[in-house]
C-alpha cells in the first residue's frame, strides 16, 4: 500500500513539473516578444537611436510610409511581413479577445485568476493525466499568465501579430492568446477522444 503511494505521489510530482516546466516556457517566450515589441515600437529608443545619427524613426513611419531594417512599414497597418497577409503592429489591448470588456482590466485580471484557479481543481481532480493533458494543461497556464502580467504590470496587454485574412482584418493577438487557443483545442481533442473511448467500451459490454 505504501509503495502504490509512494509511485502515486512521484507520478504527481512529475506530473507537477512536466506541467511547471512548460508553463514557464510559454510565459517567457510570451513575455520576451512584448517586450521587444514595446521597445521597437518605443518613443524612448526611437529617440536614442536617432541621437546617434539622423533617421526615420518606426513611429514616424507609421505615419508616412517607408522601409525598416529592410521591412516595408504601411501606415494604419505596421511593420509589413507579408503583403495584404501578415503585419507587426504594436495594439494595446485593454480589453479581452476581440476587444470586449475594452477598459476593464481589473475585472479581466480578476476572471483569469478565477479560470487558472478552476483549471488547478480541474488537474487535482484528474484521475489519469496524460501528455497530451500535461501538455493543454501548460499551455493555458502559460497563456493565462502571460496576459496576466502585462494586465497587472502595464494596465493593458501587448498585441502584436496582425493578419489580414480574405481581406478581413483579424483581431491583433500575440503569444500568450496563441497557447490558450492551442490548448484549448488540445482539451477539446482528449474530451472527444475521452468520450469515444467510453462509448466503445459501453458497446463492447452491452455485446458480451
Amino acid at each position: 500500500m505504501c509503495v502504490g503511494d509512494d509511485m502515486e505521489k512521484n507520478k504527481k510530482r512529475k506530473t507537477s513539473i512536466y506541467i511547471l516546466i512548460i508553463t514557464f516556457i510559454g510565459v517567457l517566450l510570451d513575455q520576451i516578444s512584448k517586450f521587444f515589441i514595446r521597445n521597437i515600437f518605443s518613443d524612448i529608443l526611437c529617440g536614442l537611436v536617432c541621437i546617434k545619427a539622423p533617421c526615420t524613426c518606426l513611429l514616424e513611419l507609421l505615419e508616412i510610409g517607408g522601409e525598416y531594417n529592410g521591412f516595408n512599414v504601411i501606415p494604419g497597418k505596421g511593420i509589413e511581413i507579408i503583403n495584404n497577409f501578415f503585419y507587426i503592429t504594436n495594439v494595446e489591448n485593454t480589453g479581452g479577445a476581440w476587444g470586449i470588456f475594452s477598459g476593464n482590466v481589473i475585472f479581466l485580471a480578476i476572471i483569469s485568476i478565477f479560470v487558472m484557479i478552476l483549471l488547478y481543481f480541474f488537474l487535482k481532480s484528474e484521475k489519469n493525466i496524460t501528455k497530451l493533458s500535461i501538455t493543454y494543461y501548460g499551455l493555458l497556464f502559460a497563456g493565462i499568465i502571460g496576459n496576466l502580467i502585462d494586465r497587472v504590470m502595464n494596465g493593458y496587454v501587448t498585441d502584436f501579430l496582425n493578419f489580414y485574412i480574405l481581406g478581413y482584418d483579424y483581431p491583433v493577438f500575440n503569444i500568450a492568446d496563441i497557447l490558450i487557443v492551442i490548448g484549448i483545442i488540445l482539451m477539446i481533442i482528449d474530451v472527444v477522444r475521452g468520450e469515444i473511448h467510453v462509448n466503445k467500451e459501453r458497446k463492447r459490454k452491452h455485446k458480451n
